[in-house]
Formats: structure tokens, C-alpha cells, sequence
């Protein structure tokens, strides 16, 4: 009979237990919630089901606007955090450097890549640094981390020459109209790709034959824009499928698959060994599967941004002349007509404005977006003043807004949107200024 009851108390209290421990959650999130409710400032929505209204007027109710500048339009009309309701979401839009702050490095835990963004990347890309959270994408910057803290600067310099006098030669000497981006993109690609891998695409030397690289180029072009898509359709991106992407996706792991044969074959061999991000990653990784993710994501960091900060500061300053020739004769004072070695950039302080304006004015990641692992705040945004604590429930996506955050007249000065590198002189805006991201995720290559 004792031992019945003995066994009865034994069951019961640990389930007590865990009654009391839940309960008493569930009153510290609606304590919690209580205190923060009332900073809750919402967007007008009057489709209250799927919030089409709002998407609307964000996206497409002026005609000669653009997506980046209507969210600008948005932070004016309610704030620098608001938010978006409807039954089916909550979303919360910020700008407010503060909250950013919160979300990339405070309270770096309480948020993670959103599994929209995970699912569109990780399809056609594969499951690579981008794509993944916790656990995961630790180790995988763990294990890339050391490939771009020990290479020698003075060696990729001239690596990129080469490339460089490459592009040159597609480039008209006669003051003849020449449309740089193509060739941006290929520049890029062709050191991105020597740079990973040792074997760059030569996409811009006529006398290669690279009938195989430049359908790469196309394909992984393809995979790219697909993911575009696909994240832009939110949670009805499983009703989207596109043969072609899908036919381009696997074309480019079979190319990707090349490089990593080879780069097991290195990794097994006694002889000496490239210096490149791949063989580093092969010698401490076997898994194909995660080399070829892994050089995949980083392909869209070094290619498409490198690529478009190019494009978006050569045409700010094809409409400057003046700043153009102000930046042309500090490169010649420096280094004159040889190639700059890297002690040499550091010396060139208005070239160094003009990059950090184009990255200001036309950030590569101009939004980016996080989704709630627990019931969290964020430090502003609410309250009738929105200086109070904002409530964010666990799984709450979060938007944020850098394209806005580098417009703000009370940091950049009333001519935020103009093109005016000078500006820089004596400027630390901090947190204030992300082209790069921020907190543990910063960008790996910000450096080069």
C-alpha cells in the first residue's frame, strides 16, 4: 500500500511541477505583454484576412515609384517602426537603428533567418552559411572564417590586376557609350571564381574558349533570379515551380561538382596545395554536398554584390564630373599609373568616401529580415510616443530597413539622398550606417 502511494507521488509531482512551470510562463509573457502592449502602432489595413492593401500601397500605388522609396514613404507616414496585421501575419518594419542594434547583436539569440528566406535559398542554392541557423551556421563560419582572415591582400591585389587589364580591354578608349554592368558582372565572377577556387571563369579573355563557363554564368544567373521570386511571393512560393531553374540548378551542381573533386584530390595530397577558399574547406570537410553549398553561397556574396556597388558607383559618378575627376587625380598622386598595392588604398581617403556614399545611397542589402525565436521586445517603437518597448511574440517576422536607416536627414544631413562623398569627412555614424550587416553575422569579406 506505501509503496502505491510512494509510486502515485512520484507520478504526480514532476507533472505538478511542470503545470506550476508553465503556468508560471504563460503569466510572465502576458505580464510581459501587458507592459508592452500598448506599443503596438499598426499601418492601416483594411483587408484584415491577407492585408493585400497594404502590399498595394507599399509596392505599387505610385507608378513612377520604386519598392525602396515607397518604404521609405512608409517609415514617414508611421514611423520608424511600425507594424502590419492582418489574420493570417504580423509583420514589423523598423529603421530605428536602435532596434537593428537589438536584432544582429544584443539579442542576437532571440532571432534567426526566417524559414521563408531559408526555403527559397536553400532550393536551387543548396544549404549553405545563408540559409541556416543555430548550430549550424556556426559551425559553418567556423570553418570559413579562417579562409578569409589568412589570405595574403598583396597576393589577391594582383590577382584582381590581371582580371582588371582583362576588363580594360573591353572598355573603349574613344569616349565612346559602353554599358559597364555586363562587364562589372563578369569581372566579378571571373575573380570571385579564382578566388574560391583557383579556377577563374575567364569570362572577360576573348582568346578561352569558355563555352562551359558562360553557361554557368546564365544558369546560376537563373538560380539567382529564382530565388528573388520566390522569397517576393512570401509563404505562396510553393505554388511556384520553374522548369528552367530547375534544369539551370542542376547544370550548376554538376559544374560546381568539378571543382570539388579536385579539391578532394588536393585535400588527400601530399604535394602542395592551392591557397583558396575550397581547399582550405576540403581539409577539414569531406561532406560534397556542404563544400558545394557553401561555395555557392559565397559566390553570391563576392560575385553580385561586389558587382552592384560597382555598377551603383560608377553611375553616380558617370553624373559628377567633377567628383569623378576630383577621385581620378587622388588615385594618381597615390600610385600613378601602376597598379595600387593595399598600404596604398588605405591612403586614399576620397576614394574610400566614394565607396562608403555608394554603399549609403545604394546598399547591395538594402532590407533584410529576421523571424522571433521566443517571446522577445524590441528596445522602441511603441507606446503613443513610440519610445516604449515593443512586444514581438515568437515567430513575428521583422523587416529590417537599411536602405531607409542611411536616408536619415538627422544623421546624413538634409541632402541624405544625394550622392556627396565629402560628407564623410569626420562622419562616424556607428550603428547608424550597416553595409555590411552587423553583430555575429557580419560579413566574412568586408575587408576586400
Amino acid at each position: 500500500m506505501q509503496l502505491a502511494i510512494v509510486a502515485s507521488i512520484l507520478l504526480v509531482v514532476p507533472a505538478l511541477v511542470e503545470f506550476l512551470y508553465t503556468l508560471l510562463l504563460r503569466y510572465l509573457s502576458a505580464r510581459r505583454g501587458k507592459l508592452c502592449q500598448t506599443a503596438c502602432p499598426a499601418g492601416p489595413v483594411k483587408d484584415k484576412i491577407f492585408g493585400l492593401d497594404f502590399i498595394y500601397n507599399v509596392i505599387f500605388k505610385n507608378s513612377d515609384d520604386n519598392y525602396l522609396a515607397s518604404t521609405c514613404r512608409m517609415f514617414k507616414q508611421f514611423g520608424s517602426t511600425y507594424t502590419m496585421k492582418s489574420c493570417l501575419w504580423q509583420t514589423i518594419f523598423t529603421s530605428d537603428s536602435r532596434n537593428i542594434k537589438h536584432i544582429l547583436a544584443t539579442s542576437f539569440n532571440d532571432f534567426e533567418l526566417p524559414k521563408l528566406r531559408r526555403d527559397a535559398i536553400s532550393t536551387l542554392l543548396g544549404t549553405g552559411i545563408f540559409s541556416v541557423n543555430g548550430a549550424s551556421w556556426s559551425h559553418a563560419r567556423s570553418l570559413l572564417r579562417p579562409s578569409f582572415a589568412k589570405r595574403d591582400k598583396s597576393a589577391i591585389s594582383a590577382m584582381l590586376e590581371d582580371h582588371f587589364q582583362s576588363f580594360l580591354r573591353h572598355v573603349p578608349r574613344n569616349e565612346e557609350a559602353v554599358d559597364l554592368q555586363p562587364l562589372f558582372f563578369a569581372l566579378t565572377m571571373d575573380f570571385a571564381s579564382q578566388f574560391l577556387t583557383s579556377k577563374s571563369s575567364h569570362m572577360l579573355d576573348e582568346t578561352r574558349p569558355h563555352d562551359k563557363e558562360w553557361q554557368f554564368f546564365d544558369d546560376y544567373t537563373t538560380c539567382s533570379e529564382e530565388v528573388i521570386k520566390k522569397m517576393c511571393l512570401g509563404p505562396l512560393q510553393i505554388f511556384r515551380y520553374n522548369r528552367a531553374a530547375e534544369k539551370a540548378k542542376r547544370r550548376v551542381f554538376k559544374y560546381m561538382d568539378g571543382f570539388i573533386d579536385e579539391a578532394l584530390q588536393s585535400a588527400d595530397s601530399k604535394e602542395a596545395k592551392e591557397d583558396n577558399v575550397l581547399t582550405k574547406l576540403a581539409e577539414v570537410t569531406s561532406d560534397r554536398k556542404m563544400l558545394r553549398d557553401q561555395m555557392l553561397h559565397l559566390l553570391v556574396a563576392s560575385r553580385d554584390t561586389t558587382a552592384s556597388l560597382l555598377c551603383n558607383l560608377f553611375f553616380m559618378l558617370a553624373k559628377e564630373p567633377e567628383m569623378y575627376e576630383t577621385l581620378r587625380l587622388e588615385v594618381l598622386s597615390v600610385c600613378g599609373d601602376a597598379p595600387p598595392l593595399p598600404d596604398q588604398l588605405k591612403q586614399m581617403e576620397y576614394l574610400c568616401w566614394c565607396v562608403q556614399e555608394s554603399l549609403r545611397l545604394h546598399p547591395v542589402i538594402p532590407t533584410n529580415a529576421r523571424e522571433a525565436t521566443r517571446d522577445t521586445t524590441l528596445p522602441v517603437g511603441g507606446g503613443k510616443d513610440r519610445s516604449e518597448p515593443l512586444l514581438v511574440r515568437k515567430g513575428t517576422l521583422i523587416v529590417y530597413n537599411v536602405f531607409a536607416l542611411h536616408r536619415d536627414e538627422a544623421v546624413f544631413g538634409a541632402d541624405a539622398t544625394k550622392f556627396r562623398p565629402g560628407r564623410w569627412a569626420g562622419l562616424r555614424p556607428g550603428w547608424r550606417y550597416l553595409p555590411f550587416n552587423g553583430g555575429p553575422r557580419i560579413c566574412l569579406g568586408r575587408e576586400y
